[in-house]
């Protein structure tokens, strides 16, 4: 069991509301495409730091109002595997024509691109068009993953460092299946380059611990084989996508999400053959995970 998330911040300019007692909340309130004043970027801030996942209604926004936002969280970069928006190249684009086949992309559990030295501080998402229903984002609260550990395992942890490589997605252990709507850069070294990165980290704004390992990135321990790795992974994997640390999000036409790419996982459900979906995101850096 756990604590629902419970909010010490006092909040003046914006109204936020709760999504679950794991993570996420809607904001009201504020008006993107506007310059915002001080205190309305620390109460925005201070939600995102509390709830993890936090999303915006109703917000049609131009490309350049949604970079401005996404710049007050820190540098924006692009990652090499998504397709950029073309009039708009710092941002990049998620996109499933209605026609589209095989897989759906992000639609395993995962945290995005820890194959990086600096992986994604936080991701700000934006909705074009989505199905009239279907398409969702799930997102799980990897504090509470840690925390619902015991403490032998804690400390079992806590001296681990996991090898994170993008083999899987454009290295040499490419899946076939993967669908086209992810460009893949043409030296397979790249993809397979490997870093690591501990297992147990913590975050940079709250203090607090977090499980940083993903299914999608993560290979083995340092100095393990992924044989001996293998059986504590996929607890790990398991473990923290458990129902009870998650919450879901409904994406409606321009409705804009920031998420937490550190302390959370995030998976897409492919749940909607036949229609089009399209998303821009703007990818924001941080420090090296520690």
């Amino acid at each position: 069991m756990f604590e629902p998330v419970q909010s010490q911040q006092t909040y003046r300019r914006i109204a936020v509301e709760p999504l679950t007692g794991a993570l996420g909340a809607e904001i009201r309130g504020a008006d993107l495409a506007r310059p915002l004043d001080d205190e309305t970027k620390e109460e925005i801030f201070a939600a995102f730091r509390d709830y993890l996942v936090i999303y915006f209604p109703d917000q049609p926004l131009s490309h350049a109002a949604h970079l401005a936002f996404a710049r007050h969280f820190g540098p924006v970069i692009t990652l090499p595997q998504i397709f950029p928006v073309p009039e708009c190249p710092d941002l990049q684009m998620i996109k499933r024509e209605a026609d589209a086949k095989g897989r759906v992309v992000g639609e395993t559990w995962h945290t995005d691109s820890t194959f990086l030295e600096r992986p994604p501080y936080c991701v700000v998402m934006r909705a074009i068009d989505v199905p009239p229903s279907g398409g969702d984002t799930a997102f799980s609260n990897l504090y509470l993953a840690y925390d619902a550990l015991s403490p032998k395992m804690k400390e079992l942890l806590s001296g681990l460092r996991a090898v994170h490589s993008a083999a899987h997605l454009f290295g040499s252990k490419q899946d076939p299946n993967l669908n086209r709507s992810f460009k893949f850069p043409e030296i397979k070294a790249d993809g397979d380059r490997e870093i690591t990165h501990p297992v147990v980290c913590t975050h940079p704004v709250s203090g607090r611990k977090f499980v940083y390992v993903n299914n999608v990135f993560v290979h083995r321990f340092d100095g393990m084989t992924e044989e001996e790795s293998a059986p504590l992974l996929q607890f790990l994997f398991a473990h923290c996508s458990k129902v009870d640390f998650t919450c879901r999000i409904r994406w409606h036409k321009d409705q804009l999400l920031i998420w937490d790419n550190r302390a959370t996982y995030h998976r897409a459900i492919a749940d909607y053959d036949g229609c089009a979906r399209h998303m821009v995101r703007a990818t924001v850096e941080g420090p090296r995970p520690s």
